[in-house]
């Protein structure tokens, strides 16, 4: 009888484990049936730090549990005997038509996951049709990214220098890019201490390999990530001078809605960083109908954070997104099996998503509304 390791240490049959594929170990690609076995490969084939730069969070993770833990108290409340042959996951944002309202949040640094980096990821979204956030610490380019020809914004920080900010949006516009995403949840560093052990505890003989920040190359000014004195009145100085619309990245508060709308910015995401900067925080989706209930339509509402399944995406969709945002799950995939896994990941969100439309008896993103969710 042929048998397998688990990363719990169990030893378990090759029918067990066809019978329970959720204690196989992952050994290709072909064997990922969810997200949650392209986290277990990533665990596997990359180094701890590399692993802990995807999964980490600030503090005690409180605020990263959170969110995962929202999404367990939304039940979806199925209809019976609608005509669910066809669906249509298509929608527009911000002029932009796409065929999938999931979309690739911001992250920076996938060199470190894969050689190919942002680069993998880009080409995997152009295949399957799905907006990408190019993030401001990428390792290649927002030019070189947008060359892939992928649909995408830009995300950028705050900065002390405002020429910085002004090159890094005439760069995107450049690059194709159809709106700026501005991330405003870090007046301050997040807590982030598995990455000051993994620091405190390199070996200093071995040479750590320097990557590229792509975006701060050909600039020759004062080049500055965060920004404690940026203010609302910086917000419309940059929707003034960006050239492009804002999107505000780190809206969790019905307060922060309004002085959205207040400041003409074109759309927000519900967003705690997934849970890296503030600790203590509430899930996303529990603050998302307090948002949209500001909103009131006016401007698209995305969300992001804790999202594991196509059914997670269903209820932020429900519960008043208008699109949703996913980080870690992707960089899993990229981390495990390059572009493949990234491929593999979009390919299992969107099929999740449409099988829980099924369920639900919505056809298409426009039937999809509250009465479809229950919450504890």
């Amino acid at each position: 009888m042929a048998w397998s390791a688990t990363s719990s240490g169990w030893l378990i049959s090759m029918s067990e484990a066809l019978a329970y594929p959720d204690r196989a170990r992952i050994e290709t690609l072909r064997d990922v049936l969810n997200i949650r076995h392209l986290d277990q490969a990533a665990a596997r084939r990359l180094s701890r730090e590399a692993y802990h730069f995807i999964v980490g969070a600030a503090d005690d993770g409180s605020t990263k549990a959170a969110n995962r833990a929202a999404y367990e108290a939304v039940r979806i409340r199925p209809r019976r005997l609608v005509d669910v042959s066809k669906l249509d996951t298509g929608l527009e944002l911000l002029g932009t038509s796409l065929d999938s309202p999931i979309l690739l949040a911001p992250a920076g640094n996938q060199m470190m996951l894969h050689a190919e980096g942002e680069l993998a990821t880009a080409r995997a979204a152009v295949k399957r049709g799905h907006l990408m956030i190019a993030g401001q610490m990428a390792n290649f380019s927002v030019g070189e990214i947008g060359a892939s020809g992928v649909a995408n914004w830009f995300q950028m920080y705050p900065s002390a220098s405002r020429e910085f900010m002004l090159h890094l949006a005439a760069q995107a516009r450049s690059a194709g890019s159809t709106a700026l995403v501005l991330t405003i949840d870090g007046p301050g560093r997040g807590n982030h201490e598995a990455a000051r052990w993994f620091a405190a505890h390199r070996d200093k003989s071995q040479a750590r390999p320097r990557t590229r920040l792509g975006n701060f190359e050909g600039f020759d000014g004062k080049k500055g990530v965060g920004d404690a004195s940026f203010t609302w009145q910086d917000v419309d100085w940059l929707a003034e001078t960006a050239g492009l619309p804002i999107v505000l990245k780190g809206i969790v508060t019905a307060e922060d809605a309004r002085l959205s709308l207040r400041h003409n910015v074109a759309g927000i995401i519900v967003s705690n960083h997934g849970g890296r900067q503030q600790g203590t925080g509430r899930g996303t989706l529990e603050v998302l109908p307090e948002v949209v209930s500001k909103i009131k339509g006016r401007i698209p509402v995305l969300m992001d954070g804790g999202i594991r399944r196509g059914s997670d995406a269903f209820k932020a969709l429900a519960l008043g997104a208008d699109a949703v945002c996913v980080g870690r799950p992707y960089l899993w995939g990229l981390g495990a099996f390059g572009q493949d896994g990234v491929d593999k990941c979009l390919r299992i969100l969107q099929s999740e998503l449409e099988n829980t439309m099924k369920f639900a008896g919505t056809q298409s993103l426009t039937d999809i509304s509250r009465e479809h969710v229950w919450r504890d």
